[in-house]
């Protein structure tokens, strides 16, 4: 039998239920005060019937991690993967528990890998400060060594903002940080 609630009767079955989890959060497994816990259903379409895995009650959550749970089950269904027939939830969520027990991939050396988009970038070479250095470049004076030699021209600044082995040398000359 479904009973069908009321929305007044809401406070009363989360109170109930946290009760009988001895006012804990059974995904959390910690104490939590009662106006942390939401009341956690199995949402359903409008066609479908209720059943014990649609539009019922489930348990009395803290909040955070109600909003966690829903998230994941969103993202199942917007992947697809939700939907496949051979899908279980509770295998996937075991199964990815045991995956992040298991941590980083060690090769037989022992060495782990870093990700490329977690390796730290080059900083970008602060346009400011290639300015005071070109600044003062232009208004330095330019001793000829031998007859007829010019002043080199201060390179451009780098399009791809990349310190540059010239500019490096310009900035350590002139005791300026290439980066802000």
């Amino acid at each position: 039998m479904y009973i069908e609630m009321k929305q007044k009767e809401i406070r009363v079955l989360k109170e109930q239920l946290w009760l009988m989890n001895g006012q804990k959060c059974p995904v959390l497994g910690k104490a939590m005060p009662l106006d942390k816990m939401v009341l956690d259903h199995a949402h359903k379409r409008n066609a479908e019937a209720y059943s014990p895995t649609k539009g019922v009650v489930r348990e009395a959550l803290d909040k955070r991690a109600n909003a966690i749970l829903g998230k994941l089950e969103n993202a199942l269904k917007r992947t697809g993967l939700g939907y496949e027939e051979d899908f279980d939830l509770p295998t996937f969520l075991r199964n990815a528990a045991d995956y992040f027990e298991r941590g980083a991939y060690v090769d037989e050396q022992g060495d782990m890998y870093v990700h490329p988009s977690e390796v730290p970038k080059e900083p970008k070479v602060s346009k400011s400060n290639y300015n005071k250095i070109k600044k003062l470049y232009d208004n330095e004076p330019f001793v000829p060594k031998r007859k007829g030699q010019e002043k080199k021209p201060m390179p451009k600044f780098p399009a791809s903002k990349k310190l540059t082995k010239a500019l490096k040398v310009l900035f350590e000359k002139y005791d300026v940080s290439p980066y802000n």
